[in-house]
C-alpha cells in the first residue's frame, strides 16, 4: 500500500522550493494544541470526545469539546485565526504572558488570513465566537518546562473576545479587538514546552493539510533526531487527533488521506507514504501509515536543532557544501540538500567505479543538487541506477556525475513506468484483499444464520415448523424442474422459507448491521 512523491510541481497554494527557503518559525504549546478543537470538513459533524487508558484500563487522558450552539461548531476560518493569528500573537509576546492581549483591527486580523475585509468580518466575528465559545472538559498531566509535573482537570472556555468599540476590563474603549485569556488556558500557556512549526508553510496549506503538518511533525523530527529512516503512526491515532471520520475501507482511507497528504509529497516535506495493515487490538480495521521526511523536512529539523543535527551517512566536509552552496540561498536548507548531493553523487562513483569515498568535485555537487530540486530525490537516485544499467549496453564508462545526466528524459520515463506498474500491482492487491474480506464476510454471515436456524428449529413447536417446511416442500416441487442436486436444492428452499417466516435477515441487512455495531458509515 503505497504512495509515492511525485515530481515536484507548484500545487494550489504551496510552492515546490517551500524547501529551499530560509524558515519562518512559530512556537506554540505542546499540550493543549495536541488536541483537536476544530471540525474541518465543511460539512458534516464530529464528536470531540477523547478518552485515552493505561495498561489497567484506568483513564490518564481525556478531552472534550462542546461547541456553543449560539454559534456553531468551530470550523476550518476559526482553525484559521487559531493558528495563524492568535498563534502567531501569543508566540510573538514570549512568556509569561499578558491576560490581555490586542490582535489588532479586523483590517489586519483579515490581511492576515489572506482575506480582503467586507463580508469578511461578519464571518470572522463567528469565528472568533465560535472559538471564545467552545467549553472544554478535560483531565489530562503534563511536564511544565520548569521540570514539574502538572495536572489540568477543568471545564474551561480558553479565552473571551472583546471587538474594537466594546469596553475593556480597564473601562476604556477597545481600539482593536483584543483577547482576555481564561485562567485554565493562561496557565498552561505560560508553563507548557513549546514546538516549532514553519508559519509560511501553515499559511500556504489548506486546514486539513495543515493540521496533519501540526500532528506528524514531532513525529518526523522525532525520527530525524535518532536515525530513524521513517516516521509512523497509526491512521486511528490520527482521525482522533484531526477531529476527523474514521473510515474503515481501505479505499475510503487511503482516498481520504491521498487528499491531506498531497500538499505535504509535493513540497517536499514528505518524501514517501505508505500503509500497513493491522490489528492494533481493536475490532475496527485499522492501517500504520509511514511517513518518509524528505528535503523540507529535513530543512526544517536542521533550523530548529542547529547544535543536534540529524545523523546522516556519508555526511560530506563542511568545505565541499560551502563549495556547493549558491548565493543567496538558505544555509541551513543548504547543508540538506548538499549533504543529500554528496551522498548521490559518491553512489555514482560506487555503482561505475566501486570508489565510494571520492570527495565530489563543486560542479558534481552542482549538478546533483540542480537534479533532486528539479525531479526530487527518488528520480535522482533512480536516474543513478538506470544510466549504470544503460551504460552497460555501450560499454560507456562516464568519469564524472555529469556524465549521466544524457540519460535523464530515459530514466525519468523508465521511473514513471515503474510507478505506473507498481500502482496498477497495488490495484489487484486491494482487489484481492477485498474479495477475501468479502468471502470472510459471507462464512461469518453463513455461520450465524445457521445458528440461528438452528436455534429456531429448537424452540419451535414442532407442528408450526412441520407445517412452515410443508409449504416449502410443495412450492419448491411445484416451481422447480431441476434434476441434478434436487435434493439439496430442495433443502435450501426449505431454510430459507424457515429465515423468511422468522424475518432473519439477508446478507445485505447483516452486514449493514454488522457496520452501525462496529461504528462502520454502511
Amino acid at each position: 500500500m503505497t504512495t509515492s512523491a511525485p515530481p515536484p510541481r507548484p500545487p494550489a497554494g504551496v510552492s515546490p522550493s517551500t524547501a529551499l527557503v530560509p524558515l519562518n518559525l512559530i512556537r506554540t504549546d505542546t499540550v493543549l494544541a495536541r488536541f483537536p478543537i476544530h471540525n474541518l470538513s465543511k460539512k458534516g459533524e464530529v464528536q470531540i470526545h477523547i478518552t485515552l487508558t493505561n495498561a489497567q484500563g484506568q483513564v490518564e487522558c481525556s478531552w472534550q469539546v462542546a461547541p456553543n450552539p449560539a454559534f456553531g461548531t468551530p470550523r476550518q476560518l476559526a482553525y484559521k485565526l487559531d493558528t495563524l493569528v492568535i498563534n502567531k500573537k501569543l508566540d510573538a509576546l514570549g512568556r509569561p504572558l499578558p491576560r490581555l492581549i490586542r490582535l489588532g483591527s479586523a483590517r489586519e486580523i483579515g490581511h492576515q488570513l489572506g482575506f480582503s475585509i467586507g463580508k469578511a468580518v461578519k464571518d470572522l466575528r463567528k469565528a472568533a465566537h465560535q472559538n471564545a465559545g467552545a467549553y472544554i472538559i478535560a483531565k489530562l498531566r503534563y511536564t511544565a518546562t520548569d521540570g514539574t509535573v502538572r495536572t489540568l482537570e477543568a471545564g474551561f472556555t480558553r479565552y473571551s473576545i472583546i471587538f474594537t468599540g466594546e469596553r475593556l476590563p480597564d473601562g476604556t474603549q477597545a481600539d482593536a479587538v483584543y483577547l482576555l485569556l481564561n485562567e485554565p488556558y493562561w496557565e498552561v500557556l505560560n508553563s507548557a514546552p513549546t514546538r516549532p512549526l514553519d508559519y509560511d508553510y501553515l499559511q500556504a496549506l489548506p486546514p486539513a493539510a495543515q493540521r496533519c503538518y501540526e500532528i506528524i511533525s514531532a513525529k518526523l523530527f522525532t525520527a530525524l533526531k535518532y536515525g530513524h529512516p521513517h516516521a509512523k503512526l497509526l491512521y486511528s491515532e490520527y482521525c482522533t487527533f484531526a477531529a476527523q471520520q474514521r473510515y474503515t475501507d481501505y479505499d475510503r482511507v487511503k482516498k481520504q488521506m491521498y487528499k491531506i497528504h498531497k500538499p505535504h509529497l509535493t513540497s517536499g516535506y514528505l518524501a514517501r507514504v505508505w500503509y500497513e495493515a493491522v490489528c492494533a487490538g481493536e475490532v475496527l480495521p485499522d492501517w500504520l501509515m509511514y511517513y518518509v521526511p524528505g528535503p523540507k523536512a529535513h530543512a526544517e529539523y536542521a533550523a530548529c536543532n542547529p547544535k543536534c543535527p540529524a545523523p546522516t551517512a556519508g555526511a560530506p566536509p563542511r568545505t565541499a557544501q560551502a563549495a556547493a552552496a549558491p548565493a543567496g540561498s538558505s544555509p541551513l536548507a543548504d547543508d540538506v540538500l548538499t549533504t543529500q548531493a554528496h551522498a548521490l553523487v559518491q553512489s555514482f562513483h560506487q555503482r561505475f567505479h566501486g570508489t565510494p569515498d571520492v570527495t565530489p568535485s563543486a560542479k558534481e555537487l552542482t549538478q546533483a543538487r540542480t537534479l533532486m530540486t528539479r525531479y526530487g530525490l527518488d528520480q535522482a537516485r533512480h536516474l543513478v541506477n538506470f544510466s549504470y544499467t544503460a551504460a552497460q549496453e555501450t560499454d560507456y564508462r562516464p568519469q564524472t556525475f555529469g556524465g549521466i545526466l544524457q540519460y535523464t528524459a530515459r530514466a525519468r520515463a523508465a521511473y514513471a513506468q515503474a510507478q505506473e506498474r507498481a500502482a496498477a500491482e497495488e490495484r489487484a492487491r486491494d482487489e484481492q484483499r477485498r474479495a477475501q474480506a468479502d468471502e470472510q464476510r459471507r462464512q461469518q454471515y453463513d455461520a450465524a444464520r445457521t445458528a440461528r436456524l438452528a436455534q429456531l428449529r429448537a424452540t419451535t413447536p414442532p407442528d408450526v415448523l412441520a407445517a412452515i417446511e410443508e409449504a416449502a416442500t410443495a412450492q419448491f416441487e411445484r416451481d422447480n424442474t431441476a434434476t441434478f442436486g434436487r435434493a439439496t436444492l430442495r433443502r435450501y428452499a426449505v431454510e430459507d422459507a424457515v429465515a423468511t417466516h422468522f424475518q432473519l435477515p439477508d446478507f445485505a441487512a447483516w452486514q449493514a448491521a454488522q457496520g452501525q455495531r462496529e461504528g462502520r458509515t454502511p
